[in-house]
């Protein structure tokens, strides 16, 4: 199954290629969290509610897919009770990842999308 999400809102500091790291939020998040957030909205026929996701699973940005090596235990519930998650790219798992993290596989030859507005997220359930 399918989610697609659309980029409402970029924050200045929300997108970190140099650590790998992109913050999302749904619409509503308070002020400060918009800052360092992308804002997402999911698409009425594939509501966030719905949502699943787990390891070998893929997102879709900018045209490039990647795959989730690791998916922490919180991102379902955050993604389906405020749009939250956040993504690490091209970052190996921790030995203590983030409970509300996905982190994608390594790959030196793909880089970090390029988050756009109004731009979509394809969130695919294998």
């Amino acid at each position: 199954m399918k989610w697609t999400a659309n980029i409402k809102r970029i924050g200045k500091k929300a997108v970190d290629s140099k650590d790998g790291m992109v913050i999302l939020f749904g619409v509503g998040a308070n002020k400060e969290l918009e800052d360092v957030s992308v804002i997402q909205q999911f698409n009425t026929d594939t509501p966030a509610k719905t949502f699943v996701f787990k390891k070998g699973d893929t997102i879709t940005v900018d045209g490039q897919t990647y795959v989730a090596n690791y998916v922490g235990p919180m991102v379902e519930s955050n993604i389906k009770a405020l749009g939250h998650a956040t993504l690490f790219f091209n970052r190996p798992v921790p030995k203590a990842p983030l409970a509300n993290a996905v982190y994608f596989d390594p790959d030196p030859d793909q880089a970090m999308p390029d988050f756009k507005l109004d731009d979509d997220i394809v969130y695919e359930h294998i």
